[in-house]
C-alpha cells in the first residue's frame, strides 16, 4: 500500500512540474510586431494568413477596425493590418492585437 502511494505522489509531482514548465513557456514568449495583408481567415480555428505566414489568433484578441473596437469575425480578406503577436519556442505565433491600417510597407 505504501509503495502505491509513493508512486502516485511521484506521478502527481511529475505532472505538476511539467504543467509548470508549460505555463512558463506560454507566459515568457517574446512579443513581436508585424504588418501586411490578410490573405485568409478561419474563424472556427482562430487562424489567419498574413503575407503568407500562418498565425494563430488569441480568442481574446483586441481588434480595431476603422479606428473603432471590432472583433476577429469582422475582419475581411484583403484588409491591411498591423499586429502584435507572441512567438513561442515551438514556432507557434499567436496574434493578441490587430489594427486595420490604410497602408503598410512593401512586403
Amino acid at each position: 500500500m505504501k509503495r502505491w502511494t509513493l508512486i502516485a505522489r511521484a506521478a502527481l509531482l511529475a505532472c505538476l512540474l511539467m504543467s509548470g514548465q508549460a505555463w512558463a513557456q506560454e507566459y515568457n514568449a517574446p512579443e513581436a510586431e508585424g504588418e501586411g495583408e490578410i490573405q485568409a481567415l478561419d474563424f472556427g480555428a482562430y487562424d489567419t494568413v498574413i503575407n503568407g505566414t500562418i498565425y494563430a489568433v488569441n480568442p481574446n484578441v483586441r481588434v480595431e477596425i476603422g479606428g473603432s473596437y471590432g472583433a476577429f469575425t469582422m475582419l475581411e480578406e484583403g484588409m491591411l493590418v498591423e499586429f502584435t503577436f507572441l512567438q513561442f519556442s515551438d514556432g507557434r505565433r499567436e496574434i493578441n492585437y490587430m489594427r486595420e491600417v490604410n497602408q503598410v510597407e512593401e512586403y
